[in-house]
């Protein structure tokens, strides 16, 4: 009589959890994922591997063509900053970047013009700024946009020059002794010379803005204090206008507004500053226990703020409404590789964004000094994800996205992900099927399923993997068995291709997305393998790398025949 055949299936859900024991994965979290790597929790459900980036406006390549008066010079070295600056002046959107001038130690702004590409801005007194002074080097640039006084504005703050402030014609620094800038004659002082800033702090390397005032921090020479302008007026700091300075009591890693307060992260304590009923900002604790490892991992979403600690992501809210008393990270499921980046990479060099669209974090992690390959570089997402009407964090990793910096935003009624890297190109991400070209590798890897019997061997006879393609996909599916035990039979490689015309998204003919456009993938949403092996678990392990359509692994049915107890 032949063998029964029994099926289990897994719903692909959960995120990458590199934590648990396989038995206890299996048992309770059989849709997570022991490997996840260009894989995003999917809006839809499952793991959607991640779409690409490319050169933006690839025709006009790096930021390195200057057009000015004084003829076309070359950049050098990595992207310094990118941002998308909401100028009210030209009434459009403009992309701004910073690059290093080649062979000066100086660097220069830069705007994006469709026509031409990237061009240099002159400046109302120097076509640059400085790279170095008192012993430090400009490592990148961060940035601000506001619109309390009059129209929109944009602060550049880089840790070594003085803040900056461009308002879509004029650049303008913020100089403590306020004794001029970069200053054209219909500037805000209004041509007599001197510059903003009387007060400011010099050469700060945070910036943040809050209850309508400029705030500076970060200078390395005064770490704990932070400098906040006049009401409405960011270049105003003379404390009888309204302005002044606080300190933190510790040096400051990042500022970022959230709510009704002013969070100030240290690297072991994070406090906050409000306004009391005195209409003054006062300063309390929020934690003394843990702090903020990366400046740029601070990021809002899901109505939260979350930031890296030593021990992985955390949010201020649960940390702020419970005191000193601490909540566990969000990132449990990742700890063991959040701790490991923290521990190897600068994490000064970490670069995160949010995607809006997806409710979506990327932390992007290099280290410049190594001049590593981008193939190699490393990063994480985290996805807030729904499920029976709650929200969750799910986490997959990144590779092979190697970022100096990166920013997000809205050009027009479409969100727009930027970044730049070490070699003074800018491209845009969620675009395309390739890394500007180089593959995308995919690799999906389930627990080890035991089937609910560790003691039974079962003889595989099918996986049956459920996908939604965006278009024809080549999968391979790799089987292992008995936990990875190296004296097991090797496993086995299957490939699985799924080709042919889109379907209608939902099946009831609406499109989904552009005009004209169908979302889904080929008619069949099943790929049937035919499996050979046995053992007592069996793991399931998917790997494209190419540049096909992008895909979505919604889960998987095993089919087994179950043999004697051991």
């Amino acid at each position: 009589m032949p063998d029964q055949i029994q099926s289990y299936k897994v719903v692909s859900s959960g995120g990458l959890n590199a934590n648990e024991n396989h038995l206890n994965l299996s048992e309770n979290s059989p849709g997570a994922a022991t490997r996840l790597i260009n894989y995003e929790p999917s809006l839809f459900g499952g793991y959607r591997r991640i779409d690409g980036f490319a050169k933006y406006a690839a025709a006009f390549g790096e930021v390195s063509v200057a057009y000015n008066a004084n003829g076309s010079t070359t950049g050098q070295g990595e992207v310094l900053a990118i941002c998308i600056f909401k100028n009210d002046v030209t009434g459009g959107t403009t992309v701004i970047a910073a690059r290093q001038d080649a062979g000066a130690a100086t660097y220069s702004f830069y705007f994006f013009t469709a026509d031409i590409g990237w061009r240099k801005y002159t400046l109302d007194h120097s076509a640059s700024r400085a790279m170095t002074a008192n012993g430090l080097t400009v490592k990148k640039l961060r940035h601000v946009q506001f619109n309390f006084g009059t129209g929109n504005k944009i602060c550049f703050v880089d840790g070594v020059n003085e803040a900056i402030i461009f308002d879509g014609t004029h650049w303008e620094e913020l100089k403590s002794s306020n004794d001029g800038g970069y200053i054209a004659s219909s500037s805000h002082n209004s041509g007599n010379g001197t510059g903003g800033g009387d007060s400011a702090l010099n050469a700060p390397a945070l910036v943040g803005v809050f209850e309508n005032h400029l705030f500076l921090a970060g200078h390395a020479a005064s770490a704990a204090a932070i400098a906040f302008s006049a009401p409405n007026d960011p270049y105003t700091f003379e404390v009888s206008s309204g302005a002044g300075q606080i300190s933190a009591g510790f040096d400051v890693v990042q500022i970022k507004p959230f709510r009704d307060n002013l969070f100030i992260f240290g690297a072991n304590a994070i406090k906050k500053v409000n306004v009391n009923s005195s209409g003054t900002f006062a300063i309390e604790n929020v934690t003394a226990n843990v702090g903020c490892v990366a400046p740029d991992s601070v990021l809002e979403i899901g109505g939260d703020l979350v930031f890296m600690s030593p021990s992985g992501i955390r949010p201020v809210a649960g940390t702020s409404r419970i005191g000193d008393v601490e909540l566990s990270p969000l990132s449990t499921s990742i700890q063991i590789k959040l701790v490991d980046a923290i521990a190897n990479y600068d994490m000064l060099d970490l670069d995160g964004v949010v995607i809006r669209s997806k409710n979506q974090l990327r932390y992007f992690v290099g280290d410049d000094a190594d001049a590593e390959a981008a193939s190699d570089a490393i990063g994480f997402i985290g996805a807030l994800t729904e499920n029976s009407g709650a929200l969750k964090w799910e986490f997959g990793e990144l590779l092979g996205i190697r970022t100096s910096c990166i920013v997000s935003d809205y050009i027009g009624t479409t969100e727009v992900i930027l970044h730049g890297d070490y070699d003074g190109n800018v491209y845009q991400q969620e675009i395309g099927n390739s890394f500007n070209s180089q593959d995308i590798v995919g690799v999906y890897a389930t627990p080890y399923y035991d089937f609910g019997e560790t003691e039974q061997r079962k003889t595989m006879r099918k996986i049956n993997t459920f996908v939604r393609a965006e278009g024809p996909i080549e999968m391979l599916l790799s089987v292992t068995y008995d936990w990875g035990d190296p004296n097991s039979v090797a496993p086995n490689t299957y490939t699985q291709n799924l080709s042919g015309a889109p379907t209608v998204y939902s099946g009831r003919g609406v499109n989904f997305g552009a005009s004209n456009v169908i979302y889904g993938g080929p008619s069949k949403p099943i790929i049937t393998s035919d499996i050979q092996g046995s053992g007592f678990s069996t793991q399931a392990t998917f790997v494209t790398v190419g540049q096909l359509s992008s895909y979505t692994i919604q889960g998987m049915v095993f089919e087994f025949s179950a043999a004697g107890r051991r």
